[in-house]
């Protein structure tokens, strides 16, 4: 059974440029776009409550998480649009609900994260080698949609991809890693993990039985066991992980 290459997105392969968790621009372009898209709907929605009420969304996003959860991402917009205004979510169709959505999607598009040095050079090895490639993410406030365009439009190619608020689950979990698996045909002692985050995405890999190797950014993440195949810097790194592992 051929092996393969798992990879987390945020902070291994994609990130800000400044290796930061947030982009402030990002935000406020989202705000401002839901903002303007809101106010077909009602004149007394105020900006700063939709700054507010993406705050909250990303908030509680980040708590599902910690408890290895996440909702689907139309589940999020209508939390989003009641935080705004319980009474505004009334006034919206589905199809409209959808479209909110999308506004965000141009917001992500138009202020794209940076795909960090490494990547393309890892993606080609694995073709070059016949590795499949799966892709893991818990997504943030952004849609499955939109990160299939992201990643389609970038050439990040990969056989499979499983999103956190696709699937209702998030990393450490094991099902959206074993989701993984049956994406890739194949079983965990075939598949070495690539992450950032030493529980999220080390310890959930390790559990169901794969190999992992952190990123720790400059020695600014430390594993919490020794179960972990390697540490290395940087996603640039990896070729020689891959290369010494199959």
């Amino acid at each position: 059974m051929n092996k393969s290459v798992t990879l987390d997105l945020w902070e291994t392969i994609i990130g800000e440029k400044d290796f930061s968790s947030f982009s402030k621009t990002r935000r406020e372009i989202k705000a401002h776009y839901a903002y303007e898209y809101l106010l077909k709907f009602s004149d007394s929605i105020d900006y700063s409550d939709v700054l507010l009420a993406l705050d909250f969304v990303t908030y509680q996003i980040n708590v599902f998480s910690r408890f290895h959860s996440d909702r689907l991402f139309k589940n999020w917009l209508e939390i989003f649009i009641n935080k705004i205004d319980t009474n505004l979510i009334n006034k919206l169709e589905p199809k409209e609900i959808i479209s909110l959505g999308d506004e965000l999607d141009r917001a992500f598009l138009e202020n794209p994260p940076h795909i960090f040095d490494g990547t393309y050079e890892l993606l080609e090895f694995c073709r070059t080698k016949k590795l499949k490639i799966g892709i893991i993410s818990n997504t943030g406030f952004n849609s499955p949609k939109v990160y299939r365009r992201f990643l389609s439009e970038n050439q990040l190619l990969y056989d499979t991809l499983s999103l956190s608020n696709e699937l209702g689950t998030a990393k450490p979990h094991s099902l959206i890693f074993l989701e993984t698996l049956k994406g890739l045909n194949t079983i965990p002692e075939n598949v070495i993990h690539f992450g950032d985050n030493p529980v999220a995405d080390i310890l959930g890999a390790i559990n169901v039985g794969m190999d992992a190797v952190l990123i720790s950014k400059n020695n600014s993440k430390k594993p919490i066991n020794q179960k972990h195949k390697a540490v290395i810097d940087n996603i640039s790194f990896s070729i020689d992980i891959v290369s010494s592992w199959i």
